[in-house]
């Protein structure tokens, strides 16, 4: 027979093994095992007398009792992340069916886009661009409603269990997409209408030159914006290269190496920005390159 001395100390070691279980540092397994085995030692043990066993007991079922009521706290707290996960869920699925248009009007659209002038030509601009003021209301709505999907998965993901959150995901990025083609759809038709319905009442050439020179002074507008675009990036390119250049000298001068490496630190994500701002500047030269070769 074991002393039964040695109980107390099993019975430490099991207050410890559920403390950390219930801070989700050790398996609530690993505590069962060892009250499992404290049971066995009971079985094994002789105490000095009845007394002492039974106060030994008293503890061990206390500690049992506590272990129990953690576990029941913990799976209830599961539960209620569950029910929390699946009701950002739903919320999350009411905005994706709010953020997906109707396919009712983009038949509208499309038969007017497609050719269906002919029974409102004559009643002029307004008219013809209905149906496509009405599909716009519609697809603001459907773009606010996405943008409030996303921001509710932002802000409530951390509630929400892994699953949850990719059928979020799928939900929204599935009314993302419809919502595009609508997008899509809407511009190309609301375009292809204006420009059939000018062909109907203006000669071919009064039709083109208007395109033309509204297209010019769109690309000038945008050549303007980009110029100012690059003036401000190469500002930055500017200051970004005066503080790498301060950097270098704070390098130089340091005089522990923990310092010095936190300033390569610096100095390396200072790097990254310039490459990123040389890398924009770049872009936009191109850009205005070839709005140029457009314009010649």
């Amino acid at each position: 027979m074991r002393d039964g001395s040695g109980i107390e100390a099993l019975l430490d070691s099991l207050r410890s093994l559920a403390d950390a279980a219930e801070g989700k540092t050790a398996k609530w397994s690993d505590v069962w095992e060892e009250i499992r085995n404290i049971g066995k030692a009971f079985k094994e043990s002789r105490f000095p007398s009845p007394e002492d066993r039974q106060a030994a007991w008293d503890r061990f079922q206390s500690i049992v009792a506590r272990v129990k009521e953690c576990q029941k706290r913990a799976r209830q707290e599961v539960s209620e992340r569950i029910s929390q996960s699946e009701r950002h869920l739903e919320h999350i699925r009411s905005y994706a069916f709010k953020a997906t248009p109707s396919s009712d009007s983009a038949d509208a659209i499309l038969a007017i886009a497609t050719g269906g002038l002919s029974l409102v030509i004559k009643l002029g601009m307004e008219a013809i661009l209905g149906p496509f003021d009405e599909r716009k209301l519609e697809l603001d709505r459907c773009s606010k409603a996405l943008k409030e999907g996303w921001a509710y998965l932002s802000q409530n993901k951390a509630e929400m269990l892994g699953k949850h959150k990719k059928e979020a995901f799928d939900a929204l990025s599935s009314a993302s997409d419809s919502l595009g083609s609508a997008w899509d759809t809407w511009k190309t038709g609301r375009q292809q209408a204006i420009e059939h319905y000018r062909r109907e009442k203006r000669a071919a050439w009064e039709a083109r030159q208007a395109k033309r020179e509204a297209w010019e002074t769109r690309m000038r507008d945008n050549r303007a914006k980009l110029e100012d675009r690059l003036d401000r990036l190469e500002g930055a390119l500017e200051r970004r290269r005066s503080h790498l250049s301060e950097l270098h000298d704070m390098r130089s001068t340091a005089r522990s190496d923990s310092y010095r490496d936190r300033v390569d630190g610096w100095i390396s994500e200072e790097e990254e920005r310039i490459a990123e701002i040389e890398q924009k500047i770049d872009q936009v030269k191109e850009w205005i390159s070839e709005i140029d070769a457009k314009l010649r």
